[in-house]
């Protein structure tokens, strides 16, 4: 039998009383969580969150020092409850309504994200108006609180204003069938961006270029949708492509995502031409390496090669462009110790890499630890300006932009007195903090405010008022030992 939708128009997200849980279905094991309390536990229905005009309560009677603290004294706009009867009394054909029903209530949701999103951008607006505000200043600025509140860095924060904006005050059609679970968000901002690509100079044929894509979306997957809009796209665009690729080649760029266990990914966006021919290049390389003899894969030849080719040492390396990044070394690492090291912007590396790199490269810059407190070396200064020693230090302790949520390097920010020089800040490891420039610009205009009760504990004060704390990650720390085995 089909289970009740999730979704009513107008209505909101309606209580759910869901199916009666199937006591009579055996656990195969706490391991595989049909166990009592399991995530396909038996013994109970799940309860969404409840919005019961005083908050979002997980379940009743929950709460705690993690328990958030509503920023304001009126009733929440969010109201409903949503239950999902146990998974282990659902048939395949009913769990896999369910998962539909869940999709439909999270689009719907996604949906009212984007509208709560846009008003918090128009009030922000509001508050700024009245001073040197613009339409990007505003953006930024709801960027930085949006990001705070929901923990996210403020690049993506900036994405999901963007989106939100788009969807609520040019795509409407979009919004609604987003609310209406026909498709994901993921798809919602696919056919915003695609939508976006084809100037309105016809109104009638951008609106037709929208419904198209709305009922291209509602039946495929995003790459695959995305596929067939570009092709449509080039149907309907007023201008050619050539024109078009002209433009994007202003947005190159190359950049650098850290990833798990000493490994990252490089990523270019380039002119399909200049990357083609570079994998291409690459590929006629790593192909020449096979061999009987030969034990990597291609595709690890293809990564060896590209890294050859551009790590090798040239004749005039000694007047290139040299990079600096930070390596922090516990000094017992250094003497031959198991404690790993830390490489700015990726975090831990093996105890060899952080001593040959401490050692042997250039490019680097090596910040010593105790080998007992772990704590950074730094100094005080009595001026205005910071010494040397003393910047790399609060660089090396914030490792980032102190803003919450942000992720740029300390090493590409301004150092800032969280108390002014001019209102008795000293310049010290205690009074000094990494703010990029756009968070700079907020502090020094008095949007943000920062206080730091003690050497790297930022407290950040939002212009809603809203306050957030963040504390620098701890220094490396040894290993644990192997636990015996038996």
């Amino acid at each position: 039998m089909k289970s009740s939708k999730a979704y009513a128009p107008g209505a909101g997200i309606p209580p759910e009383s869901g199916a009666d849980s199937a006591s009579d279905h055996g656990s195969t094991g706490t391991s595989a969580g049909y166990g009592v309390g399991g995530p396909l536990s038996v013994d109970a229905e799940w309860i969404a969150p409840v919005a019961d005009g005083c908050g979002m309560t997980a379940n009743p009677g929950q709460s705690g020092p993690d328990a958030r603290v509503r920023s304001s004294d009126e009733s929440s706009a969010l109201t409903g409850q949503l239950g999902l009867a146990a998974p282990a009394g659902l048939g395949s054909s009913q769990a896999l309504d369910a998962l539909r029903d869940v999709a439909e209530a999270r689009s719907w949701l996604d949906a009212q994200e984007a509208k709560l999103v846009t008003r918090i951008l128009d009030l922000q607006a509001e508050r700024i108006h009245g001073g040197r505000g613009t339409l990007d200043f505003d953006k930024a600025l709801a960027a930085s609180e949006v990001g705070a509140a929901l923990r996210l860095p403020e690049r993506t924060a900036g994405s999901l204003i963007e989106h939100s904006t788009l969807l609520t005050r040019h795509y409407p059609a979009t919004l609604h069938a987003l609310e209406g679970g026909r498709f994901s968000r993921r798809h919602a901002w696919a056919v915003v961006e695609e939508a976006s690509n084809l100037p309105d100079v016809v109104p009638a044929v951008t609106v037709a270029y929208e419904s198209k894509l709305i009922a291209m979306a509602g039946k495929t997957t995003v790459a695959k949708f995305s596929q067939q809009a570009h092709r449509l796209l080039e149907r309907l665009h007023p201008e050619s492509i050539t024109t078009r690729h002209k433009k994007a080649v202003q947005g190159r760029l190359l950049q650098l995502s850290p990833a798990y266990d000493g490994m990252a990914w490089l990523e270019a966006y380039l002119p399909v031409v200049q990357a083609a021919g570079i994998f291409h290049r690459v590929d006629t390389a790593a192909r020449a390496l096979q061999g009987p003899d030969e034990p990597r894969t291609l595709t690890q030849l293809r990564a060896d090669v590209f890294t050859d080719v551009l790590t090798s040492a040239g004749p005039n390396d000694g007047d290139g462009v040299q990079a600096k990044v930070f390596v922090t070394v516990p000094v017992m690492t250094l003497l031959g110790g198991d404690t790993p090291g830390e490489l700015e912007g990726y975090g831990p590396i093996d105890p060899d890499a952080a001593r040959r790199l401490a050692g042997h490269a250039p490019s680097f810059t090596r910040i010593l630890t105790h080998p007992s407190t772990g704590a950074r070396l730094g100094a005080d200064a009595t001026t205005y300006r910071v010494p040397k020693d003393l910047q790399d230090s609060v660089r090396v302790r914030d490792r980032t932009c102190r803003h919450p949520g942000c992720n740029r390097l300390a090493v590409f920010c301004e150092l800032d007195h969280t108390i002014p020089w001019a209102s008795g800040g000293k310049t010290s490891y205690s009074n000094l903090a990494c703010l990029c420039k756009r968070h700079h610009m907020f502090k020094t205009e008095g949007y943000w405010h920062y206080q730091q009760p003690e050497a790297g504990t930022i407290i950040a004060i939002s212009p809603a008022g809203e306050t957030y704390t963040t504390r620098p990650d701890p220094p490396p720390e040894p290993r644990a030992p192997d636990p015996p085995p038996f």
